[in-house]
């Protein structure tokens, strides 16, 4: 049965709020557990609200996400994530496994964007999906710039041409 939409607009404003103010102290300071911290609210609701298994398992596994980010970051572990993956990775640089997170959250917020039906679930996704990047930007604002810069190289490329 769907959840009750009696309070979720303001709910909804207000976690976005907490989101973007979090994402702005995050990038300000320099705090990655700032954004996380922001996030949360707005992944607990998520959680509250989705009904079906697919987004059910997608809002507890950002859930978990930002609970292994957290501890990454807290207890400063870092793992080069690229010897792993031998020639796969050959030509990229060092990536250290704490950027793994925000690029789990995303795909998750994008399957919740994609799945979900209602218009404060999605809003929500939106919220996580962006707080992810910024996530990502304040964990290492180079490689967000080097993939950021590639990628709308590629985009430019497949612009249709008059």
């Amino acid at each position: 049965m769907a959840k009750s939409t009696k309070n979720a607009l303001v709910l909804c404003l207000a976690f976005s709020a907490v989101a973007v103010l979090a994402a702005l102290l995050g990038y300000w300071k320099s705090l990655p557990l700032a954004i996380l911290a922001g996030m949360l609210p707005a992944v607990a609701y998520e959680t509250y609200r989705t009904e079906g298994a697919t987004t059910t398992l997608a809002s507890w596994g950002i859930a978990a996400a930002i609970v292994v980010e957290a501890v990454l970051i807290i207890f400063k572990l870092q793992l080069n994530i690229m010897q792993y993956l031998g020639s796969f990775a050959a030509s990229f640089p060092a990536v250290d496994v704490r950027m793994a997170g925000p690029i789990v959250i995303g795909i998750l917020s994008i399957t919740l964007l994609k799945r979900t039906a209602g218009i404060y679930t999605k809003w929500l996704a939106v919220v996580i999906f962006l707080a992810a990047c910024a996530l990502f930007y304040v964990l290492d604002p180079d490689l967000f710039s080097r993939l950021f810069k590639s990628g709308l190289s590629e985009g430019a490329k497949h612009i249709p041409r008059p």
